[in-house]
């Protein structure tokens, strides 16, 4: 998930917490100013984390996580892909040398267009 990805999420469940919210305290949540008003975020975040409702409770729990500080931090990091070896590719070669005139470096640029799987 990307980043933008993860503030989707963060604004998806802060609308989720909206009605819950005016529900059992009757509390309107501006998330605008949730979003910039830490002072603010607190308060309603403290008020959630003591509500009846679970949904509002797991709700709450994740925006706290994620409020401040790295968003995906729970999230673990996607292992590398091994590279698999394949015949019809070629292993990718190193920085072409000072002295590769202009059309060995336009015939591999080109190979690879040629060479490979379509």
């Amino acid at each position: 998930m990307g980043a933008e990805e993860q503030d989707t999420q963060l604004m998806n469940y802060l609308v989720r917490m909206v009605v819950p919210l005016r529900r059992e305290f009757g509390r309107n949540l501006n998330v605008g100013q949730f979003l910039h008003d830490f002072s603010y975020a607190r308060e309603v975040l403290a008020e959630a984390l003591n509500s009846q409702d679970p949904r509002l409770l797991e709700y709450a729990r994740y925006v706290e996580k994620r409020l401040h500080g790295p968003r995906i931090a729970d999230t673990p990091a996607p292992p590398p892909k091994p590279a698999a070896p394949d015949s019809k590719l070629e292993a990718p070669k190193a920085a072409p040398a000072a002295s590769a005139s202009e059309e060995e470096l336009r015939a591999r640029v080109l190979k690879k267009y040629t060479g490979g799987l379509r």
